[in-house]
């Protein structure tokens, strides 16, 4: 029997395109804002194909569970690095995020795999009733995940138009109390996740402990 090529999976060459949308947009950053913001989107919206591709055709995998989760978290880094740039004296704020976001994610994430989930959004039904909404509700899910980098986009993009429309601050507005409840999810993600990492460590303890 021929063993399957996990690399070659449709929903992992989307993930690929996604990669090299994220580098061109980050290359095209310090000179080209709409083109690297349509670059940065299209990488982010194809994120809902191949979460469908895996799906349909039978192809969720850990391993592109981890790259979907590190494309997003690495695109979204990049481009705050670059908010941080023109925007310097909101730094900090900027570095907590990032802080916030990589970090509630990946605990999240490393307990989901340990618990033997294929993806991340794949969680206990049972748990967090945050989370659980977050994840089970396609349009929730995609307006947090949309607006949050919206928020950050247009941050960008009104940097370099000279004289924006009225209705972009009104949208940016909106977006930007999105991002603050996506945020205040992400908390909830590296809370739960800590409590789910701590909870196995009990459970490995006490399972030593019997043995002995």
């Amino acid at each position: 029997m021929t063993q399957e090529n996990i690399f070659v999976f449709v929903p992992n060459l989307i993930g690929y395109g996604r990669i090299v949308l994220a580098l061109v947009s980050f290359y095209l950053m310090p000179c080209c804002p709409w083109p690297a913001v349509f670059c940065y989107l299209l990488s982010a919206l194809l994120d809902n194909f191949d979460g469908y591709a895996a799906r349909a055709l039978n192809q969720s995998t850990k391993f592109g569970a981890m790259m979907d989760m590190l494309t997003d978290r690495c695109a979204t880094m990049c481009l705050l690095v670059n908010l941080s740039l023109l925007y310097p004296s909101y730094t900090f704020l900027f570095q907590i995020s990032m802080c916030v976001d990589i970090a509630s994610h990946w605990l999240h994430l490393h307990s989901s795999t340990i618990h033997g989930s294929a993806s991340h959004k794949s969680i206990d039904l049972s748990g967090n009733p945050i989370l659980r909404i977050y994840y089970t509700s396609k349009p929730v899910l995609f307006v947090m995940c949309a607006g949050n980098e919206l928020f950050f986009c247009l941050l960008y993009l009104l940097h370099h138009i000279q004289e924006p429309a009225a209705w972009l601050y009104w949208l940016q507005g909106l977006c930007f109390i999105i991002c603050v409840v996506k945020t205040g999810i992400s908390l909830v993600h590296l809370v739960t996740a800590s409590q789910n990492m701590a909870a196995l460590d009990v459970a490995e303890r006490e399972a030593k402990r019997k043995t002995q």
